[in-house]
């Protein structure tokens, strides 16, 4: 008889959690995952700024200008430390789209990246 009441205090107790945690949780998931985009969008412009001015494109530079970005970012809380490792990975991910966008920066072609689609 014990036993049973325990495993339903236990289940009302997980059920409980579920429901504070869900209630008491700053932003949905969508809020969050749209505010990275955001995020990663303005940083990773900053970042193709910031490798043309620099004049050189290596993958150790690459990363240099992504944590000193990101580190900005952070300090300024603009974004939060779970959303700062979130877009570095990202940004770690996407080295190559970057280094074709800089690439294109550098002899003058226009990149759509960001950019609303015409309609």
């Amino acid at each position: 008889m014990d036993k049973k009441y325990l495993i339903e205090g236990i289940a009302i107790g997980a059920v409980a959690g579920a429901i504070a945690t869900i209630l008491l949780a700053p932003k949905s998931g969508k809020q969050t995952r749209d505010e990275i985009k955001t995020h990663l969008d303005e940083i990773r412009d900053c970042i193709v700024t910031r490798l043309e001015e620099a004049g050189e494109f290596t993958k150790k530079k690459y990363e240099q200008i992504v944590k000193a970005v990101i580190s900005e970012y952070e300090a300024a809380k603009k974004i939060t430390a779970d959303e700062a490792q979130e877009i570095e990975t990202r940004l770690r991910e996407g080295y190559e789209a970057i280094k074709g966008t800089v690439h294109d920066h550098a002899h003058g072609t226009e990149c759509d990246c960001g950019k609303p689609e015409a309609q």
